[in-house]
């Protein structure tokens, strides 16, 4: 008879929540790019960067919650637990940057209909120029994140179990 696998533990779920969030979040700013050359679609473009924002940004929230329980299998050694803090560091911040970002992008798409007044194509454009200054900032910052988590497994052996 067929059976189903068992879900594997809320700690080894990590290593796979943690790369879409990564993938939608790079995605994003290519689509604002896109909306301010691109005028006729600008609206759509931005909506769809801003679906692409809050997906990633909810799936940094999940990855940091499994990554909490992956941490307390983690090998105590110092040098793990220092590379453990560190990533962990680096990606609360990348979670505080990119919740900023999404709710900036998000009052840049709604804050117009919401006060029924334009704010004009060009100082769209210029404000979303502006957030994608910011949001390179906060790229490699997730890039980071990505980095030491990427040297946990690959250079440490630090590996999420599976059951």
């Amino acid at each position: 008879m067929f059976q189903l696998p068992s879900l594997p533990a809320w700690e080894a779920l990590h290593p796979g929540i943690s790369h879409f969030p990564i993938a939608f979040l790079l995605a994003a700013p290519f689509l604002i790019l896109a909306g301010i050359f691109v005028t006729s679609r600008r609206r759509g473009l931005f909506v769809m960067a801003l679906a692409l924002m809050v997906v990633g940004t909810l799936g940094i929230y999940l990855s940091a919650s499994t990554g909490d329980e992956a941490k307390r299998s983690a090998p105590k050694t110092p040098e793990v637990q220092k590379a453990v803090d560190l990533h962990e560091n680096v990606g609360s911040a990348a979670r505080a940057v990119f919740t900023v970002l999404t709710v900036l992008l998000a009052a840049l798409v709604f804050a117009p209909s919401l006060l029924k007044r334009s704010l004009g194509q060009r100082a769209n454009a210029l404000l979303a120029a502006a957030l994608l200054v910011l949001y390179a900032v906060a790229a490699l910052i997730l890039v980071n994140a990505a980095h030491t988590g990427g040297v946990l497994v690959h250079t440490l052996g630090v590996h999420a179990k599976l059951g």
